[in-house]
């Protein structure tokens, strides 16, 4: 059903559903590219901008952002867009809620523009591409799947996130049908892991019906992470709390993902 490749480098980081840890991931996984001296790209494609604000990143009038590379009115190609972070080794595309204004875009167009938008960058200066998508199955979310190679399903272990994953699978499957036949579940990974009777279920329901698609690694629900955000911080470089503990955590589940760091796959 989904096919898989040693590699990809540019992958979307989603669920329809909010506050499962998606941006989390996204940043986690930054993190552990940074700090084993990679180099990643993010690329905010959600409204909320949490992703840009997480690295450090407060959007000026000079930017452009993803609204402006999927927006009619105006123009610039990813080349333009792209800056540096306060993170070492992590550039980004930036967001704000003027993105918003893409879903009422009406255009045949619209879905395929942020992969134009790409054409032209060296992708080959990135161990990897993270596309922080909205909590939403609509056209901002099917945009990015035009464009990104893999994805990602981030979801808390609940009986609403669980659902969330069926009905993002669906939407693979649609996009793999015509504009995207290469486009591929890399793995679904389990986040905000409390270690409940319910969410030691729904971990159990979950492998059983997708098997190796689930990560072995987990991330566990630590307040140091919001702490971490907060101060704008990647997590191996904060100090105190669960650090350690969750540097670890993205560091083994960067080690599932067909991702190459600092010139090896791991």
């Amino acid at each position: 059903m989904f096919p898989k490749r040693s590699h990809e480098r540019k992958c979307a980081i989603c669920n329809q559903k909010g506050g499962v840890g998606k941006t989390a991931t996204t940043l986690g996984l930054a993190s552990a590219i940074s700090n084993a001296g990679g180099h990643v790209l993010i690329v905010d494609v959600d409204p909320q901008g949490n992703a840009t604000n997480g690295v450090g990143v407060t959007i000026t009038d000079e930017m452009l952002t993803t609204y402006d590379l999927m927006s009619r009115t105006e123009s610039g190609t990813a080349i333009d867009a792209v800056i540096a972070t306060p993170w070492d080794g992590v550039d980004l595309i930036p967001a704000d809620q003027t993105l918003a204004n893409i879903e009422s875009d009406g255009a045949n167009d619209l879905i395929f523009r942020l992969d134009i938008a790409f054409e032209g960058l060296d992708l080959s200066a990135y161990d990897a591409v993270l596309f922080d998508c909205p909590p939403s199955l609509g056209k901002l979310l099917f945009a990015v799947f035009c464009a990104v190679d893999g994805v990602i399903a981030v979801t808390e272990p609940t009986i609403d996130s669980v659902q969330g994953v069926t009905k993002l699978f669906e939407t693979v499957e649609n996009v793999q049908r015509r504009p995207n036949p290469n486009l591929a579940v890399d793995k679904i990974v389990l986040s905000r892991q409390r270690g409940t009777g319910e969410h030691r279920f729904r971990e159990s329901e979950l492998r059983e019906v997708y098997g190796d698609l689930v990560a072995r690694t987990t991330i566990p629900e630590y307040a140091t992470r919001q702490d971490a955000h907060s101060a704008r911080t990647p997590i191996h470089k904060f100090t105190g709390g669960k650090s350690l503990s969750l540097q670890l955590a993205y560091t083994d589940l960067l080690s599932e993902l067909p991702i190459k760091t600092a010139g090896a796959t791991v």
